[in-house]
Formats: structure tokens, C-alpha cells, sequence
């Protein structure tokens, strides 16, 4: 599920009380492309699968898909 910057950190927060998965943090990784995110106007979306991915390997590129391959990483530019 596609989430905003807001979202993404209440749900981690929910999650985990104790997180430092902040909105700063989010909004960090996204804009520097350490995961990947669309970007619709002044908003950025992710989903939460994005970030745990990243979380637990330190790279987004290996979220997997649907079909259960791998992912490749996009980037809005």
C-alpha cells in the first residue's frame, strides 16, 4: 500500500514506539533516492514494504514482487 511521508512514519511509530524512523528520516531517504518513492507534486509516496526492505538490507532493490522476483529500483526524476 502506497503511503505519504506522514503515513509511513505513523505506521512505524504504531509499529514500534521507540522508532527513530521519523518524518525527517523518510523524507531523508526518499530525496536522496535510498528508496524508491514517486513524487506528485509537493508529495512524496512510498509504500511500507519500500522501507522495511531498506531497513533490513540497507538496499531497496531487493523488494520483492507480487510474482516473487526481484524488484528493480525505480526513480522518478
Amino acid at each position: 500500500m502506497v503511503r505519504t511521508i506522514k503515513d509511513a512514519a505513523y505506521y512505524f511509530k504504531t509499529v514500534d514506539p521507540e522508532t527513530a524512523m521519523n518524518e525527517c528520516a523518510i523524507r531523508r531517504l526518499l530525496r536522496t533516492g535510498a528508496v524508491p518513492c514517486v513524487k506528485i507534486g509537493k508529495k512524496y509516496l512510498v509504500t511500507i514494504e519500500a522501507l522495511e526492505a531498506y531497513l533490513s538490507t540497507g538496499d531497496s532493490s531487493s523488494i520483492p514482487k507480487k510474482d516473487g522476483s526481484a524488484r528493480k529500483e525505480w526513480k522518478i526524476q
